[in-house]
């Protein structure tokens, strides 16, 4: 980034570190983060909370923790030491597990500030206490006001789609996925079937059903155990099932990073049963030790699962658990077939590196600053800056036809007279109602067609004519809603309705 060496570091805020007994995925995802920034030469400090027992000042894999306040006070503490170290803070990370700290209250105006949304509360927080009320207010009204334009960092699609239709942030939303590391390849596959799966023992899990799924599953397939690695307060109810249900299952406790991967590699398959989620980080690490996923068909989780090739996806209830567990392990008792996933669902986690994900989150950063360079010098952007790109193609009756003077530079235009096709970079959802409102467009035209594609779907086409450059964006571009509203453009099946597909 382009910041003076004494305000280089980059503060990360999170309600609790990797060290917290109630960590999960988000505060492995900020950890292994913080490490690789590290790695490539960003000091790092991550503000978090404390708990008894854990130091207060520690520095764990090169980069500073600094632990105060508790549960209730930790967003607090950590913008007192924002506000006490404003001159050595370059950049902020600011996570929004719920309900986000309100960095830029405090911070200089010049410091990019990025909202890390690891999930979406919906509806907000359940029931009508003041509390509740309070953090319904304070995740979508306040949060939308302190943090408009600023960039919000997502991990999966479908929370960047939540982030834009719930929460409706209106400056870029840009999707850095987690990383895997590379899989141990001296691993090999229990002779009797093992589904192994990671993480924090809660009830949100769904492990009670996964459990019932196993019992009912162990009577198709004698032998099958389930191993549970992690910690966590659903662990008595478990153990309890187990026994009344017979379901063989071993609890492992929390292991060292090594000796859960010795572990996760014997399975022939790991699962997902929780009812929500975001990007799957230990169904991917699964894979990268050469282990299909099967996983509930839920928002977030589904993005980190290919159909047939690393994975399957199942319904809700056990009943469909269990058909899913006895579908994938007939498949997987085929050696060629289970040689054949394992391959594949290596390659799939091989595209994501921890390195790579560091380096987008930075690039983040160093996207928002140059913007709020150009805000303070009054230029106006007139796109959010995504990385996604906005497929137009539109009759020519239905434009405007001084639709030339609206283009903006970088953007790839052909015509044949009869339509108006474009590719705009760096545009999504939120900004097509102002693209169509600056071209004339008319969005009641039954012919006028919006698409939105990923740049790393055109990959590939710089020596490509413009036209075969857009001919493939449409191709591999997914349909919009255009809204009657100018405030309002939603993906397909958005059930908040929508005047028509585009």
């Amino acid at each position: 980034m382009r910041l003076p060496a004494r305000e280089s570091r980059v503060v990360l805020l999170s309600r609790r570190d990797r060290a917290h007994p109630d960590a999960g995925t988000a505060e492995l995802y900020l950890a292994r983060v913080a490490r690789e920034l590290v790695r490539q030469g960003t000091p790092v400090v991550l503000v978090t909370s404390h708990v008894e027992g854990s130091p207060r000042r520690e520095t764990v894999d090169g980069y500073q923790v600094r632990r105060a306040g508790g549960r209730r006070t930790v967003r607090l503490h950590a913008l007192l030491w924002l506000l006490l170290h404003r001159r050595s803070t370059g950049a902020v990370v600011d996570s929004a597990d719920g309900v986000p700290f309100f960095s830029p209250f405090v911070v200089r105006g010049s410091v990019p500030v990025a909202l890390l949304v690891h999930h979406v509360e919906v509806d907000g927080p359940a029931g009508r206490s003041p509390w509740a009320v309070l953090a319904r207010w304070a995740e979508g009204p306040l949060t939308r006001h302190v943090y408009r334009g600023r960039t919000a960092v997502v991990r999966s699609p479908a929370v960047r789609v939540l982030v834009r239709r719930r929460l409706r942030f209106d400056g870029p939303v840009r999707l850095v996925p987690g990383g895997a590391d590379r899989g141990r390849r001296d691993v090999v596959r229990a002779a009797a079937p093992r589904v192994v799966v990671v993480g924090r023992l809660t009830e949100r899990a769904g492990l009670d059903q996964l459990v019932e799924a196993v019992a009912q599953v162990g009577r198709v397939w004698p032998g099958t155990q389930l191993h549970l690695i992690g910690d966590g307060p659903a662990k008595a109810g478990l153990e309890t099932l187990a026994r009344r249900t017979d379901a063989r299952v071993v609890f492992h406790g929390v292991l060292s990073d090594e000796r859960r991967d010795g572990v996760l590699g014997t399975a022939w398959v790991t699962v997902s049963a929780s009812d929500g989620g975001d990007w799957g980080l230990g169904l991917l690490a699964a894979n990268a030790l050469g282990v299909p996923a099967l996983a509930r068909r839920v928002r977030g989780v589904t993005d980190a699962v290919q159909p047939g090739r690393t994975g399957w996806l199942v319904g809700d209830s056990v009943s469909e658990l269990s058909a899913g567990l006895n579908q994938a392990l007939a498949h997987l008792s085929d050696p060629e077939e289970a040689a054949a996933m394992s391959r594949q669902a290596r390659s799939w986690a091989a595209q994501f590196t921890w390195a790579q994900t560091a380096e987008a989150m930075l690039q983040a950063l160093r996207t928002e600053e140059a913007r709020r360079r150009r805000s303070t010098a009054g230029q106006a952007e007139r796109r959010t800056g995504n990385d996604l790109v906005v497929v137009l193609s539109v009759p020519t009756a239905a434009i405007g036809t001084e639709w030339e003077s609206g283009r903006r530079a970088g953007d790839v235009w052909v015509s044949d007279g009869a339509r108006v096709r474009g590719l705009l970079t760096g545009a999504d959802e939120s900004d097509i109602p102002g693209i169509l409102d600056r071209l004339a467009v008319d969005r009641d035209h039954p012919d006028v067609q919006v698409l939105v594609a990923r740049h790393t779907d055109l990959l590939g086409l710089d020596e490509t004519t413009a036209e075969q450059v857009v001919e493939h964006a449409e191709a591999v571009g997914r349909p919009v809603l255009v809204t009657t509203s100018t405030n309002a453009v939603a993906g397909p099946g958005d059930e908040d309705g929508a005047h028509r597909a585009a």
